[in-house]
């Protein structure tokens, strides 16, 4: 077998390079990175998919495709774990195996084969259209399943041969959802919850699955997700081939090892690169409560978005005009260099953003967790389609997203952990692009700042060289923290207050985003203990760092001196700015020869000697508070050695070691051996801080977790598991946490209510009893679920079955009362049945039923007619003689 496949990673090899010739055309080189070793080339990959590939502009891969392709095609199958910064290739990282897996073909027997588990649905969606795309280059004859007969799929053309493809999501109807498990994909890309819904509401066999990814696993194993997680876990085979994806996942694998990984591959790119090279970032210093005013001027003056939208008309007219074929113009996703994405809070905020900047005369679309999934579906649209030039949304567009062209990304409220910022800024300066990342700092969300600066090892300054202002390296390799001058900011609260009076519903939309933010507040995670206690000092001293304070309007940001429309006004106010600053400086250190107390007055007088004894006290206050306010810390010493000018000598780190390292304290002790030295901190410590999948908890589980338990042995822990704890609505004693009925699993539904794992609804036998349905076991041909359901419609075709209860008695109706009686009778000759059949049970030598069944034998009707009943009948029918005038048939003989 392995001669077998060696050679037939040779032949696609040879038939690959063929392949990349005639796409480029005979004539044209083939790049360097295209042939030989790490090319896609290289891979041995089937020469269609090698072609979908080389098509769509991927023909060098990336270093995480590179190190990962290989890895998931080794035989025998091996569990990968992929860390790579976002925008580096990994949804081709684990689709391109899927696909060569499966070998590009549709599956004849019942089963899905390969289940991508993601954590948001407009990812989900994202991977579907890439993964379709990459498998529509399959052709007849390439790529088959050993054992495959040519008639096996009888008159199924090419299109019905290829790899079918399922989307699971909240939000989508279910009915819909099961004709697409009955139509048997290869292929299920879903969310956990409504996957785990259709499970246990389907009882679908998963034994068929040989590929699992988890794609942004730090988000799919927070505990959101962790029961549902965990349930599907339970229900794959041992024998799958599992892979974890996502840019920030700590370097243990004790925290996602719930996933089931076997002896696992680590591939982690993100030591050196936590973030793009090409991303410029950019960190404002404003208040609170003038956070919709900044954003209002990083909008209109720097990034220059335009008010409205050009295109809306276009596109509507494009949609109304057929093409020669009569249909409609198809249109291709387009985003403007201007098109920002605004990362809000909660819904609260983003309701109140979209709200403000419609107001404003913006063209905007918005997206949260709990808006519809086709009103989710049709923003995000709007917006790749360039319709709207601003989309704001929370965390949930922050993961796996690609919004092509896309340059600016602002954060609205500063995110509370360094992994979120990681994810939110990687929309943008994606596969080799710029972007500017443009973060709102208050000094509350200092101490993130601070953490976030830990986790990317670079330096906060508050002030860039005149010569390097325009250089991306000033805003790559440094975080710059400044704010807007108070010129502008005035301007634009004044612009805020009236649109108040323009839109009637700001004010209460601001308030409602106000009490939601004071929520959010409590309920996101702590920095660290180092962090506030920096962040406290460098508020003490606003105007060096920049920072925005009650009493100064800080520095401004360099930033705004060379990007936007306003860079000549602010440069020219800067410049005035500086003069006003040192005119005031000269003022306030002007410090006259005597006093209104000494002058015309000479000699040693008593007012002389009084105000000369004032001036060195005075000298002394001075003196203390210039060497206080030079103590800083390290990194303010570090900023102004650095930020001088581009003609200062910077020190290299021996002479630093050598100036400020306090620990050595004799000559014998000078050398250190770093080979033999431990230190007391981790080294990387900052990173997997930064990567930790608690970085966002509660206070309340922060501390649960730093507790210190002397009672940790196995015995007292059990008991404590065991205890029982008071359940306030079912009002008595539940073992556990009382979650549940005894502690059961319990899953959140998108309306929010808590629902048991194991809940069936029974919609999915309402459905298959509908449609005459019957699904095939796994492994069984596809073709018995046609066979089974026409059969079953059959022998039900003209059988009534169904039975009605019967209507309820007319209290009006003449017979109302007469039939209230027999019912009354009927019941308790049914009760006396019952009786008598109990009591003949227990006598010997009685039998339980006898000719009569259960009744008595005073209650069954004789079948004899008595001569009242007979006499009654002959009347009748003389009767009915007389009124039809018919003579008797007798003639008159008895």
């Amino acid at each position: 077998m392995d001669l077998i496949r060696s050679s037939i990673a040779k032949r696609n090899t040879k038939e690959g390079t063929e392949v990349l010739r005639n796409v480029k055309g005979g004539r044209n080189k083939l790049a360097k990175g295209e042939v030989g070793g790490g090319s896609f080339q290289s891979m041995g990959l089937f020469p269609w998919l090698l072609r979908s590939l080389t098509l769509q502009g991927f023909r060098t891969p990336t270093p995480i495709q590179r190190l990962s392709v290989p890895a998931l095609l080794s035989n025998p199958p091996r569990d990968l774990v992929g860390m790579a910064r976002t925008g580096s290739g990994k949804s081709l990282a684990f689709l391109i195996p899927l696909i060569q897996r499966l070998g590009g073909r549709h599956s004849a027997s019942f089963g899905a084969r390969a289940l991508i588990l993601l954590p948001a649905r407009e990812l989900a969606l994202q991977i579907l259209k890439v993964g379709k795309e990459l498998a529509r280059g399959w052709r007849e004859g390439e790529g088959g399943h050993a054992g495959d007969k040519d008639g096996d799929n009888g008159d199924v053309g090419k299109r019905g041969q290829g790899l079918r493809w399922g989307l699971i999501v909240g939000g989508e109807g279910m009915d819909e959802q099961f004709e697409m498990i009955s139509s048997n994909p290869d292929i299920i890309i879903a969310t956990p919850g409504r996957l785990l819904h259709l499970i246990v509401e389907m009882n679908l066999d998963l034994r068929s699955i040989e590929y699992v990814v988890f794609d942004e696993a730090d988000r799919l194993f927070e505990m959101g997700f962790e029961t549902a997680l965990t349930e599907i876990v339970h229900r794959l085979p041992l024998s799958r081939q599992t892979v974890l994806f996502s840019a920030t996942l700590p370097k243990s694998l004790v925290e996602f090892a719930r996933a089931g990984l076997q002896n696992p591959k680590l591939v982690r790119l993100d030591a050196e690169s936590k973030i793009s090279a090409d991303l410029r970032m950019a960190f404002l210093s404003v208040k609170q409560d003038e956070k919709d005013a900044s954003l209002l001027a990083l909008l209109r003056d720097i990034i220059g978005v335009p008010m409205g939208n050009k295109r809306l008309a276009e596109d509507d007219a494009d949609e109304s005009m057929p093409d020669k074929k009569g249909k409609r113009k198809a249109h291709e996703h387009f985003t403007a260099p201007h098109q920002t994405l605004v990362f809000a809070a909660t819904k609260h905020h983003v309701e109140y953003l979209t709200n403000l900047l419609v107001t404003a005369g913006y063209a905007v679309s918005h997206i949260y967790g709990s808006l519809d999934q086709a009103a989710r579906t049709q923003q995000m649209e709007q917006f790749r389609r360039g319709r709207t030039n601003i989309l704001v949304v929370t965390d949930v567009a922050a993961r796996g997203i690609d919004i092509p062209v896309l340059e600016n990304v602002v954060n609205y409220d500063f995110p509370h952990g360094a992994r979120v910022f990681v994810h939110r800024v990687g929309r943008t300066a994606r596969a080799g692009r710029q972007g500017w990342a443009w973060s709102f700092v208050t000094n509350t969300e200092l101490p993130h700042l601070l953490d976030l600066q830990l986790f990317l090892a670079r330096p906060i300054v508050c002030t860039v060289p005149p010569d390097h202002i325009r250089e991306e390296s000033a805003y790559t390799e440094n975080l710059v923290l400044g704010s807007f001058p108070r010129e502008i900011v005035d301007e634009e609260v004044e612009y805020v207050r009236s649109l108040d009076t323009t839109n009637n519903s700001l004010p209460s939309l601001r308030e409602v985003m106000r009490k939601g933010h004071s929520m959010y507040e409590r309920s996101k995670g702590k920095a660290s203990q180092a962090s506030y206690k920096r962040a406290k000092e460098m508020t003490k001293v606003p105007a060096q760092w920049g920072l925005v304070n009650a009493s100064t309007s800080g520095g401004m940001h360099p930033v705004l001196l060379f990007k936007g429309k306003r860079a000549d006004e602010l440069a020219r106010h800067r410049e005035d700015e500086v003069k006003r600053t040192t005119l005031l400086r000269a003022i306030n250190t002007f410090q006259p020869a005597e006093t209104a107390i000494e002058i015309g007055a000479r000699g040693k007088t008593s007012n002389a000697e009084l105000m000369k004894e004032r001036r060195k006290a005075l000298q002394k206050a001075v003196e203390r508070s210039v060497a206080s306010s030079m103590v800083v810390g390290v990194d303010a010493v570090h900023v102004d050695a650095t930020l001088e000018g581009p003609d200062t000598e910077l020190a290299d780190e021996e002479e630093i070691q050598a100036t400020f390292d306090t620990s050595i304290k004799g000559k014998k002790d000078k050398y250190r051996d770093n080979e033999f030295y431990l230190s007391h901190y981790q080294e990387g410590a900052e990173t997997e801080k930064g990567y930790s999948l608690r970085d966002g908890a509660s206070f309340a589980e922060q501390a649960r977790n730093v507790a210190f338990d002397l009672a940790g042995d196995e015995g007292v822990a059990d008991q404590k598991r065991a205890k029982l704890s008071w359940d306030k609505k079912k009002k008595k004693f539940v073992k556990g946490n009382g979650e549940g009925a005894d502690n059961v699993k319990m899953v959140k539904t998108e309306s929010g209510v808590k629902l048991p794992a194991t809940y069936r609804s029974g919609r999915f036998d309402e459905w298959k009893s509908k449609n005459r349905i019957s699904l095939p076991k796994v492994g069984g041909a596809e073709s018995d679920a046609n066979k089974r359901s026409a059969a079953a419609a059959a022998g039900r075709k003209f059988r009534h079955k169904q039975v009605k209860n019967a209507k309820p008695l007319d209290k009006l109706a003449k017979d109302y009362e007469r039939k209230i009686r027999q019912s009354q009778k009927r019941s308790e000759a049914q009760e006396d049945a019952s009786i008598a059949g109990t009591k003949s049970k227990g006598r010997p030598g009685v039998k339980a039923k006898s000719r009569y069944g259960s009744k008595l034998i005073g209650r069954v009707k004789s079948e004899l007619k008595s001569v009242e009943q007979i006499r009654k009948e002959r009347n009748v029918m003389e009767r009915r003689r007389a009124k039809n005038a018919r003579p008797s048939r007798s003639k008159g003989k008895r």
